[in-house]
C-alpha cells in the first residue's frame, strides 16, 4: 500500500499499473460492496439528498499530485459520492423510464473493461463484432420481430435515432453525403414528421444533421395522445404543394410523457404510399413486445425501415445500450462508411466493420 513516503508503492514496475494482487484484495471487497448494494438497495434515499455544489465542494479543486491508495479512493467514494448518488437501479425509482442493470450485466461490463476491446473493425475484434450481430438478432426474435434487420449498438436512442434520420436523407437525397446541403438552390427543404409528445431527440437530431428543428413537424394527437394518421397525411400534402421535401416520419412506441402507442400500422401506409422512411422509436415501450401477450404494441414495426430499442430499458441491461435496426444496411453503410487506408484490413468488404455504421 502506498505510504506518505513512497506514494506510488502500489506501482508495479514492470507496467506503470498496480500488481494483480492489489487488484485482487480490492476486487473482492468491491465485489462484496456491490452485493450488499444490491441486497438491500434501500438503504438509501432514491433521491440524493445532495445540494448543488456539494460534491464539487468536497473535491480537490486541482487534481492530487501524490497518489493515494486504493483504500483511500474507494472511502472517497463512500464519503464522497455516494452521497451525491441518485439510485436510478433502486426497485422505488419510478422517474423517467424503468432501469434495471442486473447482476449478468454487472458481470459482463467488468469483463468488458478488463479486455477493452475496440470493435470498430471486425479485425480490431472478431469476437465483439460477431456477438453483437448475433445478440442483436436474438433480440429481434424475441420481440416477434419477423423481418431480417441488421442491428448495430449505440449509446442511446437519441444517437439511434439520429443515425436513422441520417439514413431517410441519404435514401431521399444521396447527394447530400458528399456536397452537403448549405448554399445549393437545388435542395429543397427537407422535412421531419412526429407526433407532438414525441421524444425530444426527433429535434434534436434534426437540429444535428441541419433539418433545422423548425423543419420538425409537430402532428397533433387524439384523445389517447397518439399521432392522427389523417393529420399526418394531411401535412404531407401541405408540405408538397409548398416544394418542400417529406424524408422521414418517426412514429413512437411508448412516448416518455404519456407511453402512448402511435397507430404505426396507419402510418405505415401513408410511408409507403408517400415513399417516405419510416423510423419506429421504441426506446421506451418496444421492449414490451417481449412478452408475448404484449407483443400487439409492435404490430407494423415490421414495416419500418429502421426502429430503435433500449435494453437498458426493462431488459436487465446496464446503461448504455441503445439497438437501432434497418431494413437497408447497405443504405446505412452508403450514409456513413469512410476507410482512411490506416483502417483498411485484409477483410475490408468481406466482413461487417461496425465503424461503417454511424459516427462513432
Amino acid at each position: 500500500m502506498s505510504t506518505a513516503s513512497d506514494p506510488f508503492a502500489d506501482l508495479s514496475n514492470a507496467t506503470g499499473d498496480l500488481p494483480t494482487d492489489i487488484f485482487r484484495k480490492h476486487g473482492h471487497e468491491l465485489i462484496d460492496w456491490i452485493a450488499g448494494y444490491l441486497d438491500d438497495p434501500g438503504q438509501y434515499p432514491v433521491l440524493s439528498r445532495s445540494r448543488p455544489g456539494d460534491t464539487i465542494a468536497a473535491l480537490p479543486a486541482v487534481a492530487p499530485v501524490n497518489a493515494e491508495s486504493m483504500t483511500d479512493i474507494l472511502a472517497d467514494f463512500e464519503r464522497v459520492i455516494m452521497p451525491g448518488i441518485t439510485h436510478w437501479n433502486g426497485p422505488s425509482f419510478f422517474a423517467y423510464f424503468a432501469i434495471s442493470a442486473s447482476i449478468p450485466g454487472i458481470l459482463g461490463e467488468m469483463l468488458a473493461a478488463a479486455l477493452d476491446t475496440n470493435a470498430m473493425l471486425w479485425k480490431s475484434s472478431p469476437s465483439a463484432t460477431e456477438l453483437e450481430m448475433v445478440v442483436l438478432d436474438w433480440l429481434r426474435q424475441a420481440l416477434g420481430l419477423k423481418t431480417p434487420w441488421f442491428g448495430v449498438i449505440n449509446d442511446t436512442a437519441s444517437i439511434s435515432t439520429m443515425l436513422a434520420l441520417v439514413a431517410a436523407r441519404e435514401s431521399a437525397r444521396p447527394d447530400i453525403r458528399e456536397k452537403g446541403a448549405s448554399g445549393r438552390d437545388d435542395v429543397p427543404i427537407m422535412r421531419v414528421y412526429c407526433s407532438e409528445h414525441a421524444h425530444s431527440s426527433v429535434d434534436k437530431g434534426a437540429i444535428t444533421i441541419g433539418f433545422g428543428r423548425e423543419n420538425v413537424v409537430h402532428i397533433p394527437v387524439d384523445e389517447a395522445f397518439r399521432m392522427r394518421p389523417e393529420a399526418l397525411a394531411g401535412a404531407i400534402a401541405d408540405d408538397r404543394k409548398r416544394g418542400f421535401l417529406p424524408v422521414a416520419v418517426v412514429a413512437t412506441i411508448g412516448t416518455t410523457s404519456t407511453t402512448s402507442i402511435d397507430p404505426v400500422p396507419a402510418i405505415a401506409d401513408i410511408c409507403e404510399r408517400e415513399g417516405i422512411w419510416l423510423h419506429v422509436d421504441g426506446a421506451y415501450g418496444g421492449s414490451a413486445g417481449i412478452v408475448p401477450e404484449l407483443r400487439h404494441y409492435l404490430d407494423g414495426a415490421d414495416r419500418a425501415d429502421s426502429m430503435v430499442v433500449n435494453p437498458h430499458k426493462w431488459l436487465f441491461t446496464p446503461v448504455d445500450c441503445s439497438v437501432l435496426w434497418v431494413k437497408d444496411r447497405a443504405l446505412l453503410k452508403r450514409a456513413f462508411s469512410l476507410v482512411p487506408e490506416y483502417l483498411v484490413t485484409a477483410e475490408t468488404g468481406e466482413v461487417v466493420d461496425l465503424m461503417d455504421y454511424g459516427v462513432q
